[in-house]
């Protein structure tokens, strides 16, 4: 075989390997997984009942666009819907509700958290309730945006991808896609997605949370 025919040769089984590598990459990595809507409610202390809400979350964990072995990378859609209802004996003074995800690495994090969005809701600020997730009532609105925090070995970080006040008796945040992405870990990566709810009138502050099934960024 003449030099120039097996350079022809080498090139196309070279082209062949690598097509059948990407493709089997494809292939083999995880479709977008849907998971179980949820939700939760309780009444306050004057009346009022509340329910916080969970659906349509689906987790597309792709290749790190890096290449890189110890980064996760997804896409996250979710939705989060809160509702008062009722007739409560003391008017509602303050509320807001907030979503997003609660992300925990087994090993070690040295480069931190990072999630990627756009977007702004207009509101108030007001006073905080502690708790965790922790979520102020009445509270500057926001969602997406850009957040980075550093996470320790077994630490689990909750990340706020979406907050709003409540003002019209129920409240809602649609996020699709949002950039999720974690550095650095040596260990399995694993999320879960949380709502909290808070509620304030003259007599009573009340605060209800959700959270969606365990997912593991493999």
């Amino acid at each position: 075989m003449d030099g120039s025919k097996r350079s022809g040769w080498i090139a196309g089984v070279t082209a062949v390997a690598i097509g059948c590598a990407l493709a089997t990459s494809a292939s083999s990595w995880a479709a977008p997984v849907e998971m179980a809507p949820q939700s939760s409610q309780r009444t306050t202390f004057d009346g009022w009942n509340l329910t916080v809400a969970l659906s349509g979350e689906v987790i597309n964990a792709v290749p790190n666009l890096a290449g890189a072995q110890n980064s996760r990378e997804a896409f996250m859609t979710l939705s989060a819907q809160a509702n008062i209802a009722g007739n409560g004996s003391n008017p509602v003074t303050a509320a807001n509700f907030v979503a997003g995800y609660q992300v925990g690495c087994q090993i070690d994090v040295s480069q931190g958290l990072q999630i990627g969005g756009t977007g702004q809701l207009a509101g108030s600020v007001g006073a905080t309730i502690s708790g965790q997730p922790g979520v102020q009532v009445g509270g500057t609105g926001a969602i997406g945006g850009f957040v980075q925090t550093d996470l320790q070995p077994g630490v689990i970080t909750t990340v706020a991808m979406g907050t709003m006040p409540v003002t019209a008796g129920v409240g809602r945040l649609d996020m699709q896609d949002v950039h999720l992405k974690v550095d650095a870990c040596g260990g399995p990566v694993t999320v879960r997605s949380y709502a909290t709810f808070a509620v304030a009138s003259a007599v009573q502050q009340t605060q209800l949370s959700v959270y969606g099934d365990p997912y593991v960024l493999n």
